[in-house]
């Protein structure tokens, strides 16, 4: 068949997995904590409102990305929003209001903050983690920023210098590392889409020649090892000369698309079709006898002549094939297959013959309405 990217998301699957798993985490933390306080009697209404929307808000956001009940950028900056703003508000009551804020310890606090970064760059875009990370810093200095003008002495105000310091430190390192990750998959999807580009057709997006002679070896090395049999068959589009004269290019190529569709449709998804140049294709039949390829090959011939390619113009292909025998290579296996194809364009085109090695008179399979619509017009 052609060759088709694999469409796989599973960065996706991580991502929702990481944040249930942080969501978890900051639940069970967040009660452990809560509970701690309690026995210890220090806790404050203050302190039981921000346990209690943590013992509410993560069970929520957790179901919610379980069951994909909203798009995941909602749900990030929903996460985002409730854990910078819940740090925002505690440190400002802290710093000032005494009478709210007096249970709150500010230490324990500034260790979940630089959390807040890694949170950000785990669930964010490269190029949008930055830009937050610097708004969640810029809203923490400017809360902390006239506390530290008038109370720099302060036991806090160290504290607080210290942790903006080490968010800034933290956030560059967070962005080196995401910068060369994001590298990283650049040229990994460039190499990819270069070996993608080396082994495909430009105009049908089947197998190029290239691509089909590495597979018709790698065909040669199952069969010698294992004895595992296979076919080749040639195709060639009879009187393409003709439709490229006498309605242009373009509509040549159309019918070079169309031919590779019309294909794909009668093979297996382990058989492999491919443009070997111009207007002839080569499939390869993995786990095919003799008899099967050349059945197939008629009843290729079939299909495509059974309807226009493109617009209201008929055309017939002619296919030669053969099958793998005992010291064969690419070269013998294509000179076997060219000499059938030959063979089909002597015997009247819109047909299938098949030689095997060692075989003087080709074989022919019979052919559905087999007369060359074109060749009446074209002689």
């Amino acid at each position: 068949m052609a060759e088709r990217d694999p469409v796989q998301q599973p960065t996706d699957h991580l991502k929702r997995f990481v944040l249930m798993v942080i969501l978890a985490l900051a639940w069970v933390s967040s009660g452990l904590a809560w509970m701690l306080m309690e026995s210890l009697g220090k806790s404050s209404p203050v302190l039981r409102g921000v346990f209690g929307l943590n013992a509410v808000f993560h069970p929520i956001v957790f179901v919610t990305v379980w069951r994909r009940l909203l798009p995941p950028r909602i749900v990030d900056m929903a996460c985002l929003l409730f854990a910078a703003g819940l740090c925002a508000a505690c440190m400002g009551l802290r710093l000032y209001s005494p009478t709210y804020g007096a249970s709150i310890d500010l230490q324990p606090l500034y260790l979940w903050i630089p959390v807040i970064y890694v949170f950000v760059f785990t669930l964010a875009g490269h190029k949008s983690s930055l830009n937050i990370s610097l708004a969640i810093l810029a809203l923490f200095v400017s809360i902390s920023l006239p506390y530290l003008v008038y109370h720099l002495d302060e036991p806090y105000g160290n504290f607080t210098i210290q942790l903006h310091g080490v968010s800034a430190v933290l956030i560059a390192a967070l962005h080196f590392f995401s910068s060369y990750q994001h590298r990283f998959q650049v040229a990994q999807l460039t190499a990819d889409e270069l070996a993608r580009l080396a082994n495909t057709d430009e105009l049908t997006q089947l197998a190029n020649r290239r691509r089909m002679t590495e597979t018709i070896e790698f065909e040669l090395a199952r069969f010698a090892r294992y004895g595992h049999t296979f076919s080749l068959i040639l195709i060639d589009i009879d009187h393409f000369k003709t439709v490229n004269d006498r309605f242009g290019h373009g509509t040549g190529d159309k019918t070079l698309v169309a031919m590779a569709t019309r294909a794909l449709a009668l093979l297996r998804h382990v058989d492999t079709l491919g443009r070997w140049g111009g207007d002839e294709f080569v499939v390869i039949l993995p786990e095919t006898r003799f008899e099967e390829s050349l059945h197939k090959a008629a009843s290729l011939c079939t299909h495509v002549a059974a309807t226009p390619l493109v617009g209201h113009h008929p055309l017939t292909v002619s296919c030669g094939l053969t099958s793998v025998c005992t010291g064969d290579t690419a070269d013998s296996l294509l000179q076997r297959a060219d000499v059938a194809l030959y063979a089909a364009k002597d015997r009247g085109r819109n047909r299938a013959e098949g030689v095997l090695a060692g075989q003087v008179e080709p074989s022919s399979a019979p052919v559905v309405g087999s007369s060359d619509p074109l060749a009446l017009q074209y002689p």
